[in-house]
């Protein structure tokens, strides 16, 4: 039973993680394509979209960093969350 607790924990924290990634990724590339239509239309210079590049790639490799926590502690919150339920019973 145990094993079996650690097993769901692990797939649900790996299933967190992947959501996540695709979602940064998403908001990666939404950032991207923004910031180049607006230099296409002229809407910002071509220094600006270095910069503003670089700044969703911050921000991307930031969230990307943070995902490995995240999947932890939702492994450790649905293992204990398992184990209360079982001394409960």
């Amino acid at each position: 039973m145990h094993i079996a607790r650690i097993e769901l924990a692990s797939i649900t924290a790996a299933s967190k993680f992947f959501a996540g990634w695709a979602v940064s990724a998403d908001r990666y590339v939404q950032a991207v394509n923004g910031e180049i239509r607006a230099r296409l239309q002229g809407e910002t210079e071509s220094n600006e979209l270095a910069s503003h590049l670089a700044a969703a790639s911050n921000e991307h490799l930031h969230e990307l960093t943070a995902l490995p926590n995240v999947a932890v502690r939702h492994f450790n919150r649905e293992l204990a969350a398992a184990n209360h339920k079982k001394s409960s019973t």
